[in-house]
């Protein structure tokens, strides 16, 4: 089990089948500047009604101060063999003691609909649960957020309640307008992913095993 202590000496790198989730770096700034400077990224995203710009500087700030305090545990995206980053992914408001965190991604639209969310998160909640020894993860999208919700469902989270009226988020992109909308919660308990692994490995036994004729 990793703790906070042990994690101020750097995160473990994480892989998947495509990706590599690693600790942020000075440099990845940058890049996660221009991910947040767009309109379209941060539409559902640090919620409020200040100009992309602003919400932007402060998602970064936020992320600087968390990362500094190891109050979350912010991870970059990175296709396999290349560096520069394509996503972030984060647990957030990290309860050691309780077992408790809240999930959080972006990813570059360049790689939207390629299923980068979905392997991501769910490499971080396997993370959570075998890593950090969370009991519970949890994750929030607008309901309008009909991407980010699909990715949730996918990656084995369940639908747990609504969160009415929560902050206010761009109705157009391309409009000043704004409008408050509902925030769906969804959770994962660490005895679903268990009994999601056992299902799995039952089915791989299945599918491995000789036919008789």
């Amino acid at each position: 089990m990793l703790t906070r202590k042990m994690l101020s000496q750097g995160l473990p790198v994480l892989w998947t089948d495509r990706l590599v989730l690693r600790s942020l770096r000075q440099n990845d700034f940058g890049t996660l500047s221009e991910l947040f400077s767009d309109p379209q990224i941060i539409r559902y995203v640090n919620r409020g009604n200040q100009p992309t710009p602003v919400r932007a500087r402060r998602l970064l700030n936020q992320i600087r101060s968390s990362s500094a305090k190891l109050e979350s545990l912010h991870y970059g995206i990175c296709w396999k063999g290349r560096e520069p980053l394509i996503g972030i992914i984060s647990f957030q408001h990290w309860n050691e003691q309780q077992g408790t965190a809240q999930i959080g991604y972006i990813v570059s639209r360049s790689c939207w609909g390629l299923g980068i969310a979905t392997e991501a998160l769910r490499r971080m909640i396997e993370f959570g649960f075998t890593e950090l020894h969370l009991s519970k993860v949890e994750a929030r999208c607008y309901e309008a957020n009909v991407s980010s919700e699909r990715v949730l469902y996918k990656s084995g989270m369940s639908y747990e309640r609504t969160l009415p009226s929560f902050g206010s988020v761009e109705h157009d992109v391309t409009s000043e307008s704004d409008t408050l909308m509902d925030v769906k919660v969804y959770s994962m308990y660490r005895e679903q992913q268990v009994q999601a692994i056992m299902e799995s490995n039952l089915q791989a036994m299945v599918f491995d095993k000789p036919q008789v004729t």
